[in-house]
């Protein structure tokens, strides 16, 4: 049975263990000493999701320059830290008994959830790609009273992706998304909470930002963000876009792509057109007259669709909650008139 503790400790030098070699196919749940290692070995579907993640982290590092693979061996020590606090009832690893129910299933979850992180080192179109994440479990101060809570710890996970290069452009790249993955760590704190998620004990937050598509010189990113705080009736969450360019080193700006007099009031009658024809009565009445800043702003910007440009909304922003996050569609014809000279150039990333 492929066991994934053990044999990461051991790879990592956390334990004093036989060689790696001789434990990197399985390991005899027979040395299993803490909680946490019984915990892996006595429940199925926990079994099953350490085995997925021991053999997608050995995949994930495969083709990984030296520097790439120190990176990925330091954030999966972090994680192996996180996970043995995360799912207690105090932050802290748990030194006897055993997880109850809500644990073991917390466990599962950090555990599939990690291999997902992992999953997303690859190649895609001859660019070398791997995750970057942070973890952090807080105990939450209000919940500690209550031995029923099912909200004890505060979670909080970033993941970023990242080029394997030495090169100006990965350099560039690297140093952009990692500032931007510090902008949307700290993307609540204006409703009340600390200025970075990882300060929060009281809410879980999973934010990432991922390869969404490449284009010749244009490598465009879904940024996405969720947090919920404990005992809400329902998280919140955005969706949205970075464009970087290659050749300039910087992410693509509102002026690229549009142009002319009055083209902001022109793309916004035209989104508004399009989001009332798309989704009707599901808007709130007159909630599009005053995002003129949102349709302007290339973070909103899905310039997948070869025929149109979607504009991305946030939940509650054009309507309610359980409607999701809509998006609107304006053809490229449609948008002709105010299109930049370099327009076709950073769409199709020449």
């Amino acid at each position: 049975m492929v066991r994934l503790v053990l044999p990461l400790l051991a790879v990592l030098g956390s334990f004093s263990l036989p060689p790696v070699a001789a434990l990197a196919a399985s390991f005899d749940c027979a040395k299993a000493a803490t909680p946490f290692e019984h915990a892996i070995c006595d429940d199925a579907d926990l079994s099953a999701a350490d085995e997925r993640l021991a053999k997608t982290y050995a995949t994930a590092i495969g083709g990984l320059s030296e520097v790439a693979v120190e990176e990925l061996r330091t954030d999966q020590r972090e994680w192996l830290d996180y996970a043995q606090r995360a799912c207690t009832r105090d932050a802290e690893p748990l030194t006897r008994g055993s997880y109850d129910e809500r644990g073991i299933y917390c466990l599962s979850d950090l555990f599939n959830s990690r291999s997902r992180v992992l999953e997303t080192s690859r190649m895609i179109e001859g660019i070398r790609v791997y995750p970057s994440a942070r973890y952090a479990a807080l105990p939450d101060p209000y919940e500690a009273d209550n031995p029923d809570s099912n909200w004890p710890v505060a979670q909080h996970e970033l993941a970023l992706v990242q080029i394997d290069g030495d090169d100006g452009f990965a350099k560039n790249f690297n140093a952009l998304v990692r500032a931007e993955g510090e902008v949307i760590a700290g993307g609540f704190g204006e409703q009340g909470g600390p200025e970075t998620m990882a300060e929060d004990p009281s809410s879980d937050s999973t934010n990432s930002i991922a390869i969404d598509e490449i284009s010749g010189n244009r490598l465009s990113l879904a940024v996405n963000t969720y947090w919920y705080g404990h005992g809400a009736a329902h998280g919140n969450y955005t969706i949205s876009y970075q464009h970087f360019l290659k050749d300039e080193g910087r992410w693509l700006e509102a002026g690229d792509i549009f142009a002319g007099k009055g083209w902001q009031k022109k793309l916004l009658n035209l989104v508004t057109e399009a989001a009332e024809a798309e989704h009707g009565d599901a808007l709130w009445p007159d909630s599009l007259g005053d995002l003129t800043d949102v349709v302007t702003d290339p973070t909103r910007w899905d310039l997948s669709d070869p025929y149109g440009l979607v504009v991305q909304f946030q939940p509650y922003e054009i309507s309610a909650y359980a409607y999701g996050a809509p998006t609107a569609r304006v053809s490229w014809e449609a948008l002709a008139p105010i299109l930049a000279e370099t327009a076709d150039k950073y769409r199709y990333g020449y």
